[in-house]
């Protein structure tokens, strides 16, 4: 995976995990256009799965799977640290140094977020050196592959999207920690 098809898919699961709301919905075709030029194929066709999928819900059943996936669920939230600790003291540390990672790569995220969201952080590996990529997502694999079989268990049509990330991380080489 080369640096643009390193920054296309990273842009594009930090899109396809967004709420799916009206913005979205007009934008789709354009990121599936940019989807389609993704390399290496088996990954282009983990995001393209999703949106094929996505296509046949209704705006309120996607907005309302999104919600019951991400918002209400305490094991598929995308709040990566939140697996690590949950609400506890040290969250606020890992959160505060994922800020400064940020800042300090000149990345301004909006503070409608906390900096362990994944589409928030998605957007930053778009962007930032390959090692810091490396290194952020390094310390938090085994919390997105968790987050991986919580959606498979579910039978989340969001599972395509992680397992597409994992594939990306492995090609950009950030090590997993279990097998697929």
């Amino acid at each position: 995976m080369d640096a643009t098809d390193k920054q296309a898919v990273f842009a594009a699961l930090s899109y396809l995990l967004t709420y799916p709301d009206e913005e979205w919905r007009q934008e789709r075709s354009e990121w599936q256009n940019l989807i389609s030029e993704i390399q290496p194929e088996h990954l282009q066709e983990r995001l393209l799965a999703f949106l094929n999928e996505a296509e046949a819900y209704s705006p309120e059943e996607l907005i309302e799977t999104y919600v019951y996936t991400f918002d209400f669920g305490k094991k598929t939230n995308l709040y990566v640290t939140y697996f690590n600790s949950g609400e506890q003291r040290e969250r606020g540390i890992e959160l505060l140094q994922l800020k400064d990672l940020y800042q300090q790569s000149g990345f301004q995220p909006t503070d409608k977020e906390l900096p362990d969201y994944l589409p928030l952080m998605l957007e930053f590996a778009a962007v930032a050196e390959l090692h810091k990529v490396k290194d952020i997502f390094q310390k938090y694999i085994s919390n997105l592959e968790e987050l991986k079989s919580q959606l498979l268990e579910n039978g989340s049509i969001y599972a395509p999207l992680l397992d597409g990330l994992l594939i990306a991380l492995a090609e950009i080489g950030v090590k997993r920690t279990v097998e697929p």
